[in-house]
Parts: C-alpha cells; sequence; structure tokens
C-alpha cells in the first residue's frame, strides 16, 4: 500500500524529518490527540494534495513543500472498523481519537487505516514510525512538490470573499 505525505520544507528535508512523528505529538488530530509521535499520509497524491491545503494556516503564500512517498507492506496495516458517529464533523471527536490513541497505545502495527473527513471513500494512513516493525526501507526520499499556481489563485480568491 502507497501513501502520500506533503510537508512544508522548511519543516524537513529527509524522510526522518518529515515522518518524525512531531506534528502528531505536538497538535491534536482526527483520530489520535497529541502526546503521541504520529504522522498522517493520504493514499493517493492528489488526495495529500487536498489534505494539505484544508490544514494551510497561511493561504497568502503556499510555501516551498516536499512529497514522500511510503510503500507499506500489507502486513504493515491495520483497517479502522467501524467508526463513530460523527467522527467527520468540524470539531475533533474524542470517540474518534480514542481509537487512533488506542492503536498507537497498543502498537497493534505500524501502520492504521482510517477514512478521509475531506474526500468520502478515500482513506489516509495514520503512521507510527517509532513502531518496532518500522521500517525505513519503506519511506522513498523526499522529492520537491509545487502547488498548482491556479491553486494560490483560487485560495486568495477565497480569502478576498471571506474579508470582504
Amino acid at each position: 500500500m502507497r501513501g502520500f505525505r506533503i510537508a512544508l520544507e522548511s519543516h524537513g528535508r529527509t524522510a526522518r524529518e518529515i515522518l518524525s512523528g512531531w506534528s502528531g505529538f505536538t497538535v491534536d488530530g482526527r483520530w489520535h490527540s497529541s502526546g503521541r509521535r504520529l504522522d498522517y499520509a493520504a493514499e493517493s497524491l492528489s488526495l495529500a494534495v487536498l489534505e494539505r491545503l484544508v490544514h494551510y494556516k497561511r493561504f497568502n503564500d503556499l510555501q516551498a513543500h516536499v512529497v514522500c512517498s511510503i510503500d507499506l507492506p500489507g502486513t504493515a496495516v491495520r483497517s479502522l472498523g467501524e467508526v463513530p458517529a460523527g467522527w467527520d464533523g468540524t470539531d475533533l471527536l474524542p470517540a474518534a481519537q480514542a481509537l487512533g490513541n488506542a492503536w498507537c497505545d497498543r502498537q497493534d502495527s505500524p501502520a492504521l487505516r482510517v477514512p478521509s473527513a475531506v474526500t468520502r471513500g478515500e482513506f489516509n494512513l495514520l503512521l507510527n514510525t517509532h513502531h518496532p516493525d518500522w521500517d525505513w526501507s519503506w519511506v522513498n526520499t523526499p522529492q520537491p512538490f509545487r502547488f498548482d499556481n491556479r491553486l494560490q489563485t483560487l485560495l486568495a480568491q477565497a480569502r478576498s470573499r471571506r474579508q470582504q
């Protein structure tokens, strides 16, 4: 199974920096609460783009990014079972976070496949690079990534409308 993680170039130029788990440690996510060294990746590059833009805080400037692909063997990935109602709401749901927390704390697998709230029917991967079965050979060298300039224009237009 392949995953893609897009990150600011300034936050990591190597795979180990990009997948350090620092973001999951410092910030709550849909499928975990802070304090756990986890990272999110998407199962497709296009979903990774959407996930990054949804969480992008600086809409006036799409800074330099890198993309890192991860080729996980099927044995390294567990799928999330049933999800609680409201998991895909605007606010983070503690019941959904509890599922990812339990998976991480039990060290069930290096990766957990979870649904994307951005694109229904698509999936993200919660990655635990500190899991004893994690293998850095699964991770490909990060490559420069540039968002299409038309996305910059769309973001600027949306920002302008919000300010009116």
